[in-house]
């Protein structure tokens, strides 16, 4: 039996790089969705910055976009998913007040 010794580095590597090409495509399929499902003054009120165990996370800049989220969120969540090409779909959102960059 023989075997082809790999350094765990190059192990590693290979594996982070994969798992990065795919978050990467994950959050540019998040972002093109959120593009598409959301009117132009939600786009620039709400940014969305995960999609985790179906749950969509959206950042606000304060309460009043979190409360109008908040009564769009149904809409949203079907227009998104509508659009969404990833194997998960959303099935909550979690709706944040803060910074988009946080």
């Amino acid at each position: 039996m023989s075997r082809n010794p790999r350094h765990v580095r190059s192990i590693v590597d290979h594996l982070l790089s994969r798992w990065e090409k795919g978050t990467a495509k994950k959050g540019a399929a998040v972002l093109e969705a959120w593009a598409r499902a959301a009117d132009e003054e939600t786009q620039r009120n709400a940014h969305p910055v995960s999609l985790k165990n179906a749950t969509l996370t959206v950042i606000v800049g304060n309460s009043v976009w979190l409360y109008n989220l908040t009564m769009k969120k149904k809409d949203l969540l079907e227009k998104f998913n509508n659009i969404y090409v990833g194997k998960k779909k959303a099935r909550d959102m979690k709706i944040r007040i803060g910074a988009p960059d946080a």
